[in-house]
């Protein structure tokens, strides 16, 4: 087993691992993550070069305090709730009548990808209905959706990155499922949302 497959399997290990000093742990924390805080970070801001260069900050921070960080079991959630908070802090200096942004305000927007080998499978009809799904929910909504389908988060990590409490989030999803009920499929929907939107 190599170490980044080691890695994926067991992310305290890898960042206890990173915390502990190890090189190769964090190019394998960079290796893993860098792909989900992307697609995470652009939900969030459209602009390509400005979520890398977040992403990029974020790292280079990370590799000059990986000794003062803290244990974590999901590295992925330490990760989205830094690269928010980054990006919150350059949305708010870069509008002057706002002088700090929190990332709660930030908006959700969702997008959504479709493989040109996969296009055949999928017609417009079901297009315009997913996206009839979507025109139906909250940003918090959305996010919350995307965060646990998608990335796979729990509802006490999705509570802690939305600062919102456990039951608060049963909620948003469970508001979110049946406004998703009236428009379409739901087993649908998420198999658009986990295949799908990037």
């Amino acid at each position: 087993m190599s170490n980044l497959e080691k890695y994926i399997k067991n992310p305290s290990l890898l960042w206890d691992d990173f915390r502990g000093g190890n090189e190769k742990a964090f190019s394998a924390l960079f290796n893993i993550y860098s792909d989900p805080l992307f697609r995470y970070g652009m939900k969030f801001i459209s602009d390509e070069g400005l979520v890398k260069d977040c992403i990029q900050e974020l790292f280079i921070k990370l590799y000059r305090n990986h000794s003062n960080l803290s244990p974590t079991d999901n590295p992925l959630l330490y990760l989205f709730k830094s690269l928010k908070n980054r990006l919150a802090d350059v949305l708010g200096s870069r509008n002057e009548r706002i002088m700090y942004m929190p990332n709660e305000d930030l908006p959700f927007l969702v997008d959504y990808r479709f493989d040109p080998v996969d296009d055949q499978d999928i017609d417009e009809e079901l297009i315009a209905t997913f996206n009839k799904a979507m025109s139906f929910l909250t940003p918090r909504q959305k996010e919350a959706i995307y965060l646990h389908y998608q990335s796979e988060l729990t509802y006490e990590e999705i509570a802690q990155l939305l600062n919102i409490n456990y039951q608060s989030v049963r909620n948003l999803i469970h508001r979110a499922v049946e406004k998703i009920r009236t428009e379409m499929d739901l087993t649908v929907f998420l198999f658009l949302v986990i295949k799908f939107v990037y």
